[in-house]
């Protein structure tokens, strides 16, 4: 699932960008989704409810709060996400290397530029992209760490509960696949022997239940009395490595 944000004042122009890029989407058999913001409050509030993107489109001009603001706020929770900035002024180069620009587009629309910067995106997200790959019936399946919420573990049938709701499922071994994703650039933690939980997920915990956010709904899954004292070490260690960056 390619995850995209627009986030622009101007409803119109953002209206334009959305057709556009689901045209893309459709004639590319790209499974894409799409979420429109007005304002970078919106936008912000997203991220903290869970949500993550691979691309967003940012206005910078924007009344209540801006672009570049928006964008500072953005990059202390997600280093990697892809900005492609708008504006219909050319007077904000300097503030942008700040916030790690990809691209610019100026106002008024370039289609032909905008399908070029989005064909670059979508490909440098694939670049970067890490999977887990798993068999099942003899037939080799992949998905995206990013969108994986949670593994389960039940009576050796490992399931895969992804960002959009849907699950999935193999025969395996939690263990093995602890040991599989070792060094990805994606912490996973074990909270209890039937679940390996993703920490971009998760929102909350307790000593007895961790509580994982994501398209608006929670999930409460228990800690085990052995592993209560781990995860929130573990978890307060990257709280605090993220929050310094």
């Amino acid at each position: 699932m390619l995850n995209i944000a627009i986030c622009d004042d101007d409803t119109a122009f953002s209206s334009q960008i959305e057709d556009i890029i689901l045209s893309q989407c459709d004639e590319k058999k790209i499974n894409a989704e799409i979420e429109v913001f007005t304002d970078g409050y919106y936008l912000l509030k997203s991220f903290k409810q869970g949500m993550s993107y691979n691309i967003i489109f940012l206005d910078i001009e924007m009344e209540k709060l801006d672009g570049l603001a928006t964008a500072r706020e953005i990059r202390k929770i997600d280093s990697s996400v892809l900005i492609i900035y708008i504006s219909g002024f050319d007077d904000y180069l300097k503030e942008l290397f700040e916030v790690e620009p990809f691209r610019f587009i100026s106002k008024p629309l370039d289609k032909d530029r905008l399908i070029r910067y989005f064909d670059e995106a979508y490909k440098r997200v694939q670049d970067n992209e890490e999977y887990f790959q798993f068999s099942f019936n003899k037939e080799l399946k992949k998905c995206p760490l990013r969108d994986i919420v949670y593994f389960e573990s039940n009576n050796r049938t490992i399931y895969i509960h992804l960002y959009d709701g849907t699950t999935t499922y193999f025969y395996g071994k939690l263990k093995d696949v602890e040991e599989k994703l070792e060094g990805s650039k994606f912490v996973f933690l074990r909270p209890h022997q039937s679940y390996y939980v993703n920490y971009h997920y998760i929102k909350k915990l307790n000593f007895y239940y961790i509580t994982l956010g994501f398209r608006d709904k929670d999930i409460e899954l228990k800690i085990s009395a052995d592993r209560q004292k781990a995860i929130k070490a573990a978890v307060l260690e990257l709280a605090a490595n993220k929050m310094s960056v």
